[in-house]
Order: structure tokens, then sequence, then C-alpha cells
């Protein structure tokens, strides 16, 4: 009996952090402005972009796996890649050569980039 509610417990608790996962990578949030007095702003200079699909979702999103190299105030080049997300009506699909504004924790470029700026402090 008691191992039965242990599972079930386990099992939901692993679906709400799944659920939680998943609205957090398609919804990210807007920074406080104590976050971003962690982070540091960069550039990604784009050296490789997925193919443009031809039809987008419902929601007139697409994936875009991009590849580049960021360079910031405090650190040395980095060579990155990610999947994002993009808007086809509002987002310009990037292209090789393009510098994209991009911020992330010092010493931890790799892991913890993300494409836009840092709001105002």
């Amino acid at each position: 009996m008691w191992i039965q509610i242990a599972f079930a417990v386990i099992l939901a608790a692993g679906a709400v952090a799944l659920i939680l996962q998943l609205q957090r990578g398609r919804r990210p949030r807007q920074l406080s402005p104590q976050q971003a007095a962690q982070f540091e702003a960069g550039t990604l200079t784009v050296t490789g972009v997925s193919d443009r699909p031809a039809e987008a979702d419902s929601k007139g999103e697409v994936y875009a796996t991009i590849s580049g190299t960021i360079v910031g105030p405090t650190t040395a080049p980095t060579d990155v890649y990610t999947t994002t997300v993009l808007n086809l009506e509002r987002d310009p699909w990037p292209r090789p050569g393009d510098d994209l504004p991009v911020f992330y924790k010092p010493g931890k470029v790799d892991s913890s980039w993300r494409i836009g700026s840092l709001p105002p402090a």
C-alpha cells in the first residue's frame, strides 16, 4: 500500500516538473532587475542556422537551430549553439554573419546564454 502511494507521489512530481519545464522553454520570463544584475551583455555572431521551414505551427512559431560565437567584455570568444523558438511573423530569420544581442552569466557563457537584451537597470 505505502509503496503504491510513494510511487504515485513520485510520478505526479515528475509530471509537474516536466510541465513546468516545457512552459518555461516556450515562454521565457522577463528578468527582474536583481536577476539582470547577475548577467553580462554580449554579441552572438551567427555562423550557422537551420533551414527556414515553409510553414509554422498554429501560433506562427517554428524551431530554429543557431550556432555562433559569443564575444563579451570580460569573456573570450566562445562557440555555442541552441535550438530556439522563433515567430515567423515577428522575428527575422537569422543568417550567417548576423550579430545578435545576447546575455549570459560571467564565467558560464556556454551554459547560461540567452538571445535578447538585458532590461534597463
